[in-house]
């Protein structure tokens, strides 16, 4: 049962019965005394914000976006300057149609982190479906100009580029986005994918190729260079043009990991995300 918000935790250790020597409740009182170590090193507020975005993503997962909300909101208030429990939020918001909250929580979770990327396409997203294009091109072009090194900036940008059928301006920009972090998954994915939908068979290959040796656990990835090596040159039919996707979907896009993405949790948890699991576009490439 969840102690109500900013109770205070009181762990007691009694002895165990059945435990001879007291073993059983040496072997437990030092499971928690790391607990309660683990906590002080961190905060208790910091890791309440974690229980709290755990929580969260476990509704959001399951579509119970009011609820969602309000464990993110609880998160919010415990660590108010993390930058991914205010994204995962803005995610909620916007599941549940308040928009324009949504998009003043992406914004504030932008401000807290200039470089945070999932914020700025979260927000991109719902421009673009507000029919603000020429707005979102605008933010995200002016971020990744003051930002030319970060490569998650340039990932973004080739989205953009992309949405926007800039499919040579996509290529440079997902470039430099390798030229700044090297054999990235995600940048070497995308252009594997660009490669595959305007017909370069062999260099998409060779891009999922190389995503897969960064990061062998995508399986959208792995299904796309399949398809890849049975098409057009390697006993398929003939690629998907790139131009004629425009306005329509894809198949199997490959994800950007986390959405809501960049979801904090405790260090070394895997917390983001996934497209299949929330149906969101994290992955900057279009469903």
């Amino acid at each position: 049962m969840r102690a109500p918000h900013g109770a205070k935790h009181v762990f007691v250790l009694r002895p165990l019965r059945g435990s001879p020597g007291g073993a059983r409740s040496r072997q437990v009182a030092r499971t928690w005394l790391a607990v309660l170590f683990a906590a002080g090193l961190c905060g208790c507020n910091t890791m309440n914000g974690h229980l709290n975005n755990q929580v969260g993503m476990w509704n959001y997962q399951q579509g119970n976006y009011l609820a969602a909300r309000d464990e993110f909101n609880r998160a919010v208030a415990d660590d108010p300057q993390n930058a991914s429990f205010t994204y995962n939020l803005a995610c909620a918001m916007k599941r549940q149609g308040d928009l324009a909250t949504a998009e003043e929580t992406y914004v504030r979770a932008i401000h807290l982190d200039p470089s945070h990327q999932p914020s700025y396409h979260g927000l991109a997203e719902l421009m673009n479906e507000q029919g603000r294009r020429a707005e979102a091109t605008q933010m995200v072009s002016s971020w990744a100009q003051a930002q030319p090194h970060d490569a998650g900036a340039q990932i973004e940008l080739a989205w953009i580029q992309r949405e926007n059928g800039d499919v040579n301006g996509a290529e440079q920009s997902l470039y430099r986005a390798l030229a700044a972090r090297p054999n990235d998954s995600i940048a070497t994915a995308q252009l594997g994918q660009l490669y595959q939908e305007t017909g370069q068979t062999d260099r998409a290959v060779a891009m999922y190729r190389r995503s897969l040796q960064s990061d062998w656990l995508q399986p959208q990835v792995q299904s796309r260079l399949a398809a890849a090596r049975n098409s057009n040159g390697w006993g398929g039919g003939p690629p998907t043009m790139f131009a004629s996707n425009f306005g329509g979907p894809t198949t199997a896009a490959i994800p950007f990991p986390a959405t809501p993405a960049y979801v904090q949790g405790p260090p070394g948890a895997q917390t983001a995300l996934l497209p299949s699991q929330t149906n969101d576009d994290p992955a900057h490439v279009r469903n």
